[in-house]
C-alpha cells in the first residue's frame, strides 16, 4: 500500500475582480486623503517618507464607493472562508467578524518590512493601483513576497531544493494587478519589495477575525 499525502497546505488565493472602475474611484478618494488626519500613528511599519499608512477604519467611511467596495471585498472573503472550511451558506451566516482595514500609498522607494498579523485569522489585499505600467524591472515593481511558514532551518540539497511548487521551500513573489484581491492566512510572513516608479502604488489591506453568532 502506498499512501502519499500533501499536508499543512497554505491557502493563498488571488482573484481578478475586474472592478477596474471601482479601483479608479477608490484611487481618487484615497489620494485625496493622503494627509496627517488619516495617517496611522505608531504604525507597526517604520515610518519613512515614501510610505503612507492610514488609520484602520477604512470600511467605516460613508462614501458610496466605500459601500460598493465593502460588498465586493467581503463577498470574496466570505466565499474564500466557505471554500477552505467546506461551509454551506447557512454555516457561513452563523459567523460574525471584526476587522481592521486600511490603505497604503507607496511612492518612489516605498516598501513594507517583513511582518505578519498574529491577532487575526485571514488577511486580504485589494490592489487599487500597482503603480507604473512598465516597471524598470521585477525587483523594483513593489512585488508582494510570501515566505515559507515552516521551519527555516531545513537542510537543502539537490534532492529537495527544487521540489514542485506545492512542496517547495522557496518564497513566492508576485506583482498585484489592478482590482485584484489576494487572501492569505494572517500568520504568513509577507512584505513588499521596494517600489520604484512615478505613479503611486496603492493597496487596501484588511485583517479579519471571526466568532460564532
Amino acid at each position: 500500500m502506498t499512501d502519499f499525502n500533501l499536508l499543512w497546505a497554505t491557502p493563498i488565493m488571488r482573484i481578478d475582480t475586474e472592478k477596474l472602475d471601482l479601483a479608479d474611484r477608490l484611487r481618487e478618494l484615497i489620494l485625496s486623503r493622503e494627509t496627517d488626519e488619516y495617517r496611522k500613528e505608531n504604525s507597526p511599519q517604520r515610518h519613512h517618507d515614501n510610505l503612507f499608512e492610514s488609520n484602520f477604519d477604512f470600511l467605516t467611511w460613508k462614501e458610496p464607493v466605500i459601500t460598493e467596495f465593502k460588498e465586493v471585498y467581503l463577498g470574496y472573503l466570505g466565499n474564500f472562508v466557505k471554500l477552505v472550511n467546506d461551509l454551506d451558506d447557512a454555516q457561513l451566516n452563523e459567523l460574525r467578524f471584526d476587522s481592521h482595514v486600511w490603505y497604503h500609498i507607496a511612492r518612489d522607494g516605498g516598501y513594507f518590512q517583513p511582518h505578519n498579523h498574529p491577532n487575526a485569522s485571514w488577511s486580504a489585499i485589494f490592489c487599487v493601483d500597482p503603480g507604473d505600467e512598465e516597471p524598470k524591472n521585477d525587483s523594483m515593481a513593489g512585488q508582494v513576497m510570501f515566505t515559507d511558514p515552516r521551519q527555516t532551518n531545513a537542510f537543502l540539497d539537490p534532492a529537495n531544493r527544487n521540489m514542485r511548487r506545492d512542496m517547495s521551500f522557496n518564497a513566492i513573489r508576485f506583482r498585484l494587478k489592478p482590482a485584484q484581491i489576494c487572501i492569505f492566512p494572517s500568520y504568513l510572513y509577507h512584505y513588499v519589495e521596494p517600489y520604484i516608479g512615478e505613479r503611486p502604488r496603492i493597496t487596501i489591506a484588511g485583517n479579519f477575525w471571526f466568532r460564532l453568532a
